[in-house]
């Protein structure tokens, strides 16, 4: 399981990511971020085939007006 969460240090996270969790609980800004900004490897390719993915404040994405990061972000995970 890993967490990918702002407020972490994103250095960690990468860290997390190298043991290839199935499970990754994130907030969907922080996880746009790690596959955007960082071009992270296991996200952009294998994020996929994780078992589950949580992606928590998803009501607040909407809200605001940034609903287009959440579609991508699902549109890559059900490719």
């Amino acid at each position: 399981m890993c967490a990918i969460v702002g407020g972490m240090s994103a250095e960690k996270q990468i860290r997390m990511l190298k043991y290839k969790p199935t499970i990754i609980v994130a907030t969907p800004g922080r996880l746009w971020e790690m596959m955007t900004e960082y071009s992270h490897r296991y996200l952009l390719e294998q994020l996929p085939m994780a078992d589950v993915v949580v992606l928590d404040e998803a009501d607040r994405l909407i809200a605001d007006g940034h609903f287009k990061e959440l579609r991508d972000i699902l549109a890559h995970i059900y490719t």
